[in-house]
């Protein structure tokens, strides 16, 4: 009797196991939800990753519409697999896999909400492939599990996802930091030049310094080697001992003994002209809010304490870390909302305010935004315009008013799921919605016409019309109507930073600009509960916004 005739009568047999023998032999998994379970790793680790994203995801989801999307990215390594799924979701039946047209297996459908029963039918599938797909059989484990779990992050939203070991441990690296020499390497050329050195760290120590060459690593040569390779080489335990040899540019090569110390990859840019402050900020790691501040100290003394004003440039900022996001606001507002999350999972409605303890709570201030700005920029933009503390120039923000939490896998892989909606402190999403800068420059040229527009418009103060409206108070067609007027680009325009300087240089027509978007009560909010700093979920890990590895570069090390 063929698979598809078994699957016509599957009501009736619900309750019994069934053998097939058609050149192949499989039996049903989990015979009415209790028969055997694989105890293989595999069944384990899709187990825990349907149980994190069925608990936390910000919608309700069901472990088997994730693990049917999962098994169905199986096709994508071999498109002679098939696995189809004839009662539809939500009914209960079973699963039939079927190899070149012919089918070889069919499995009993754990209860919807069974992660541990979907987890180990999922390994059982994978295993019956593999007898009947020599290229599945042939794949890294690793590669078969990335498929099945882009699958499950497939049937979610677009900011949700998988990322393989080495993938995440470059990812955590990024974010958290690792034991390395503090170097940046050209990945352009196969030379290993190194073009950045981490202040203070081993190698700055060791006198390592930029357009030196790395030509050895513990003996071995670094030339032929992929630059992933030497990486990892570099890479250690912190504390533990690496041997180095480097060439300086019309020198003898050198040999240096140097200790690994915890390395995080710098995302600030400082720079000042005149009194003015300037920070380009390119992510948001764990590194992010210390180096503003102590920029912001060090600045200080170099204009003797006459600091005109600052400018933050997220253009182009993808996002990162949320509690940098917040901390870095902190150092700019004394007191107020920073920004709310709100999701499904109890945890994930959290409530951010300044802590009263701000570095800068008066210096005049100005964030530049573009297309490019998302998350955790966004955060930073809406919570210091809605507080009145910074007058916003640019373009309208890329509008990724989601949370992601990262939680970490067996397997050393990452999930990365959606688990909460951001509001700003005057009451709107910032999902789609994104931040409208305070000042426009996305119809201006790079010109002293423009510049002048652009005075114009930070001198205009607001009356009548959208603009002036608050942005909580407005309804969709309203949005739309306002991002018609001032729409998002990717481009980061020497008029925005030049407008920047200008207004701050002006304290009457910084204070105008200011006055350009009218303030909104905010939400009311509960804090955060006892012993739950920062309003974090306790026992889990920390919730953390997405694309963090597109800003950094993988190759400092």
């Amino acid at each position: 009797m063929s698979n598809r005739a078994l699957l016509k009568m599957w009501p009736y047999w619900r309750a019994a196991c069934v053998t097939l023998a058609a050149g192949l032999v499989a039996s049903l998994a989990a015979c009415g939800g209790q028969g055997p379970l694989p105890g293989d790793a595999g069944g384990q680790l899709f187990a825990r990753g349907l149980d994190e994203i069925a608990d936390l995801y910000i919608e309700p989801v069901t472990s088997r519409r994730l693990a049917i999307s999962g098994a169905a990215r199986l096709a994508q390594l071999d498109s002679r697999l098939g696995v189809s799924d004839s009662f539809g979701f939500g009914t209960g039946g079973a699963l039939a896999l079927a190899y070149n047209g012919r089918d070889i297996g069919l499995f009993a459908e754990p209860p919807d909400t069974s992660s541990r029963e979907w987890g180990a039918l999922i390994a059982t599938l994978i295993a019956t492939a593999k007898q009947a797909s020599p290229r599945l059989a042939g794949l890294p484990q690793a590669t078969i599990e990335k498929a099945v779990f882009d699958g499950m992050t497939g049937a979610l939203d677009r900011f949700s996802r998988y990322s393989a070991p080495e993938a995440a441990r470059d990812q955590r690296a990024a974010r958290d930091g690792f034991g390395g020499i503090g170097i940046t390497l050209d990945t352009a050329h196969d030379s290993f030049r190194v073009i950045a050195v981490t202040s203070r760290g081993p190698a700055d120590r060791g006198g390592i310094r930029p357009d030196d060459q790395l030509v050895a690593i513990d003996g071995l040569a670094t030339a032929g080697r992929s630059h992933e390779e030497v990486i990892r080489q570099l890479r250690g335990p912190v504390g533990s001992a690496v041997a180095v040899r480097v060439l300086h540019p019309h020198a003898a090569p050198r040999e240096l003994r140097l200790r690994r110390a915890l390395v995080i990859v710098p995302t600030v840019t400082a720079s000042r002209d005149g009194d003015i402050a300037v920070f380009r900020i390119a992510s948001f790691n764990h590194s992010t809010t210390q180096r503003i501040a102590e920029g912001l100290a060090d600045i200080q003394r170099q204009t003797g304490g006459r600091l005109a004003g600052v400018v933050l440039d997220l253009r182009g900022n993808p996002g990162g870390l949320l509690d940098q996001a917040v901390s870095l606001t902190d150092l700019f507002v004394h007191d107020g909302p920073i920004i709310s999350t709100v999701g499904r999972h109890p945890a994930s409605r959290q409530y951010f305010a300044a802590a009263g303890d701000s570095i800068a709570p008066r210096t005049p201030l100005v964030v530049l935004i573009n297309g490019g700005s998302a998350s955790a920029a966004e955060i930073v933009a809406a919570a210091l315009q809605d507080a009145g503390r910074a007058v916003v120039v640019g373009s309208t923000s890329y509008g990724k008013g989601t949370v992601q939490t990262v939680l970490r896998l067996p397997n050393d892989g990452e999930l990365i799921v959606t688990w909460a909606r951001l509001v700003a402190p005057s009451g709107y999403l910032l999902q789609t919605h994104g931040v409208v800068p305070t000042l426009c420059t996305a119809d201006l040229g790079d010109d002293e016409r423009s510049l002048e527009i652009g005075l114009q418009r930070a001198a205009a103060v607001s009356g009548a019309g959208l603009s002036a409206r608050p942005r909580a108070a407005l309804d969709e067609p309203a949005w739309s109507e306002l991002h018609r007027s001032c729409p998002g680009r990717a481009a980061s325009p020497a008029i925005d930073l030049k407008l920047a300087e200008r207004v701050l240089a002006n304290p009457k027509l910084y204070s105008e600009a200011l006055r350009n978007l009218p303030a909104a009560a905010p939400l009311a909010q509960k804090a955060p509960g006892p012993g739950r700093p920062e309003g974090r979920p306790e026992a889990r890990p920390e919730p953390a916004l997405t694309d963090l590895d597109r800003a950094l570069s993988s190759h400092s090390r």
